[in-house]
């Protein structure tokens, strides 16, 4: 269940819950390993660029639409009438 705009709460199809964390989980997962991945940390240059740079702004830049997809989601009123 998750609180809507107004503060009532709005249940959620289980599928649209578990792709929101699955959203935010792969960014998380992917910024946390970059230290381990050899072709990230390493002394390699992506457009210009080294990798571990790239890498790094290229899954945050991934974040901002996972958390709005998140966002609106949440916001989204169960009956489409309510809009």
């Amino acid at each position: 269940m998750a609180a809507g705009p107004s503060g009532l709460s709005v249940d959620l199809p289980e599928a649209v819950v578990r792709l929101a964390l699955f959203l935010l989980a792969v960014p998380v997962v992917a910024l946390l390993a970059t230290v381990s991945l050899p072709f990230v940390n390493g002394p390699h240059l992506w457009f210009g660029l080294p990798s571990m740079l790239v890498w790094s702004v290229a899954w945050v830049l991934t974040v901002t639409p996972a958390l709005a997809f998140v966002e609106h989601r949440r916001r989204t009123p169960a009956d489409p009438g309510e809009r």
